[in-house]
């Protein structure tokens, strides 16, 4: 492909007269990856900065450099200068494989919480209606039969671009794709386009990147500021986010909701252990729903993909019947059963809000003690360790305070910036996580209930810079067949 080709979508100066008319066989952004024939974008990064391995990239194969500052590069060695490499990257992996998501349709969700699970509500709704479906999330990034790890809930512009590439040539008719908000802070999916967004709702979370929260409500409202005037806007406006997400939309707007006055409303819940039934109100009519899924924050979940089915032409039987289809979601309220007497569940909620949630969705329905084993995530937003504390403090009858993925921070000082939040006196510290499910596990009386919070589908933990196996769900089954 013609170097120019790639960059007809942004503006540019080049260094070398005639270099627009290189051919240029991939793209990479880490020196590592080159080979010859490439293109390497340098892009900063929150610890390292591409432009430092341009020279690198050089060594290794690159026809050219595209960079938003000066770097020193040999002889006869184009440099491309852009204002924003991020913003270049992506629009030229876009480029490269073929703007792939004018071929497929996309729906990008996004919001603090719910997105891994309105991901799968759409994977079965579309499903139940005769489509191929590819996914792009948190637990892993799934093309058919080929089910890829997930390193982040959105992969960087080439691996996306190619994801959707690959979608494209298999024949596939929508790609569903969590967006995080550093992905969107960082412009990973310029180029997009999306045919439904989908907003779930926002809260104290990765303040530690953003700083606060109207900056990180900005990096969600990119979304739908960047959508076409004919695509959706599926917008919860029972959140105070939502509400003000209405007025930055450039999309159709379709709002959800339990408590608003919206376009598509949850009434007659019925929560219960076994699952939930509700009506929704759309503006065709009623539709009965009878899902396994627990929680009435998983209402507002199964309430947004009914809309988002909905702005898609889908009929409602089969949202229906996709929606009902779902029993279960890897790491959201997930039951393990051994056949002990109380009641447990692992779950991702790894924010205060999140943590809420499902806490507020269980304390109900249990009618003896909660006990709750969770930690933090260390080099993460710390703003929300004792707010998690609190939460757990306020809901739960017993806490275990543990480590979740500590990285290089002191398991030790995490729990106890936990513990500052927390206000019964009714809790220990155990830092070693199979220890810690254990005591819980071994605490619990028959009609309890043991929530494991914090790190849900996550198959590792991250012990400073190594990380070992480690799975929730299979540590909690192994101890509870030994018990």
């Amino acid at each position: 492909m013609k170097l120019k080709d790639l960059l007809r979508s942004i503006e540019y100066k080049s260094s070398e007269i005639g270099s627009d008319d290189i051919e240029v066989d991939g793209i990479a952004c880490d020196s590592k990856a080159i080979k010859n024939g490439y293109l390497f974008i340098a892009v900063p990064g929150t610890k390292l900065d591409g432009h430092n391995f341009a020279g690198e990239a050089v060594e290794r194969g690159a026809v050219a450099v595209v960079v938003q500052k000066d770097v020193v590069l040999a002889d006869g060695i184009p440099k491309i200068y852009v204002k924003d490499s991020r913003y270049a990257l992506a629009k030229i992996a876009n480029e490269f494989y073929g703007k792939p998501s004018e071929k497929i349709k996309c729906i990008g969700i996004t919001g603090t919480n719910g997105k891994t699970t309105i991901s799968y509500l759409m994977d079965s709704i579309l499903s139940a209606s005769g489509y191929k479906v590819g996914i792009i999330g948190t637990v892993n990034y799934r093309i058919g039969q080929r089910v890829i790890p997930a390193t982040n809930t959105t992969p960087g512009p080439i691996e996306l671009h190619n994801f959707i590439s690959e979608m494209v040539q298999h024949s596939f008719d929508y790609s569903v794709i969590e967006i995080s908000s550093h992905s969107l802070d960082q412009r990973r999916v310029e180029g997009i386009k999306f045919e439904v967004g989908i907003f779930t709702n926002l809260s104290g979370d990765h303040l530690d990147y953003h700083k606060t929260l109207d900056e990180y409500f900005n990096a969600k409202a990119k979304l739908f500021e960047g959508l076409d005037k004919d695509s959706y806007a599926v917008i919860n406006v029972d959140d105070e986010w939502g509400k003000k997400l209405l007025k930055r939309s450039k999309g159709k707007i379709t709002t959800y909701g339990i408590k608003t006055n919206a376009m598509f409303i949850a009434t007659q819940i019925d929560l219960s252990l076994g699952g939930t039934k509700l009506v929704v109100q759309t503006p065709n009519g009623r539709t009965n729903i009878n899902t396994k899924l627990i929680g009435l924050h998983n209402v507002y979940n199964i309430t947004a993909s009914i809309a988002a089915g909905a702005c898609l032409g889908i009929p409602f039987d089969l949202i229906k019947d996709g929606v009902e289809n779902l029993t279960s979601v890897p790491g959201r309220l997930e039951a393990i059963d051994c056949g002990q007497p109380f009641k447990v569940f692992v779950d991702y909620a790894h924010t205060d809000d999140a943590l809420h949630n499902v806490l507020s969705a269980l304390r109900p329905l249990i009618s003896k003690r909660i006990i709750v084993a969770f930690g933090c995530g260390g080099e993460r937003d710390r703003t929300k360790r004792p707010r998690m504390g609190r939460v757990a403090g306020e809901l739960a009858d017993f806490i275990v305070v543990t480590s979740d993925n500590p990285r290089s921070e002191e398991p030790e000082s995490i729990a106890q910036e936990i513990a500052t939040g927390i206000e019964m006196k009714d809790y220990t510290i155990i830092l070693d996580r199979a220890e810690a499910i254990k005591e819980a596990l071994s605490r619990a009386k028959e009609g309890d209930c043991v929530l494991i919070a914090g790190k849900g589908h996550e198959p590792y933990q991250v012990l400073k810079n190594t990380t070992v196996a480690f799975d929730d769900r299979e540590v909690t089954k192994k101890i509870l067949c030994s018990m």
